[in-house]
């Protein structure tokens, strides 16, 4: 006789592969949203001159290491969701949903208030000089408030990922890309904003960006009735995941970081006349 389970063995794999496929391709793209963002901004200040595009170059380092070691914000927030929504709790998942919204906000607001505040201490350290320091400031400052949205959207698109949506995170940072590119282009150019107008300009794409996943979490969680009102003991569980992946990432900026003051210079003198084997 025939072996009737045959085909569905064989069909099975393939189906998971489809499955990993479809969650993947999607999240990827929206892995690369901050990074175009970044691209599209020197595109566009490049043409401004070279002082100006130095500037953003070293901003930008900056504001890669502030992002990058709040990732954790959306690689906490997914297996929290993912685990719940496994178990069949569609409440407990929103509500790990909104409390990685919560952190992300929180966490946000304090590193755009002192990002705002120790822009020129820190670039004077990246060793910026004359009007590559005037213009590394201005993008810095002025990039502070779409910090926050950037770990609201973390959190949003960890929230989506672990519903298994990864669709939406991908329309959404298209959306945000475009768009990024028409404010830059009408803020640099048009109202001639300089950098300042090519910060500005990427900021206001990420609120635009942020509002949807904010809108996104307030309706599943009202529909489901679900406070929006944070729990703390979520919130300190969540740090508590992120903090292994923070580490490990601090460790990887420390050692880009450091390729930035040796180009800047600002090495001991020991150090540039030693011999490297």
């Amino acid at each position: 006789m025939p072996n009737q389970s045959a085909p569905a063995a064989v069909q099975r794999p393939a189906s998971h592969a489809r499955e990993i496929l479809r969650l993947a391709v999607p999240a990827f793209g929206a892995l690369i949203a901050e990074p175009l963002f970044l691209l599209a901004d020197s595109a566009i200040v490049g043409h401004l001159g070279v002082a100006q595009l130095a500037g953003v170059g070293l901003a930008s380092a900056v504001l890669h290491t502030a992002v990058g070691l709040m990732v954790f914000l959306a690689y906490s927030t997914t297996p929290a969701v993912a685990r719940a929504m496994g178990h069949g709790q569609l409440g407990k998942a929103l509500a790990a949903g909104r409390d990685g919204v919560w952190l992300a906000l929180l966490l946000g607001v304090v590193l755009a208030v002192a990002g705002f505040w120790a822009a020129e201490p820190l670039v004077a350290l990246m060793g910026a000089e004359g009007d590559v320091r005037s213009f590394a400031v201005d993008y810095l400052r002025w990039s502070m408030p779409g910090l926050v949205a950037m770990l609201l959207i973390f959190a949003g698109t960890g929230v989506l990922r672990g519903l298994q949506d990864t669709r939406t995170p991908l329309l959404v940072a298209t959306a945000g890309f475009a768009l990024n590119i028409v404010l830059n282009l009408w803020l640099v150019y048009g109202l001639d904003w300089s950098v300042a107008g090519s910060a500005a300009g990427t900021s206001m794409a990420q609120w635009a960006m942020a509002a949807v996943y904010l809108v996104m979490v307030q309706r599943n969680a009202a529909r489901h009735g679900i406070s929006l009102w944070p729990d703390w003991t979520g919130i300190r569980a969540m740090t508590r995941v992120g903090s292994w992946l923070m580490l490990r990432t601090l460790s990887l900026r420390i050692a880009i970081l450091a390729t930035v003051f040796v180009v800047t210079g600002k090495v001991p003198s020991t150090w540039r006349h030693t011999s490297w084997p």
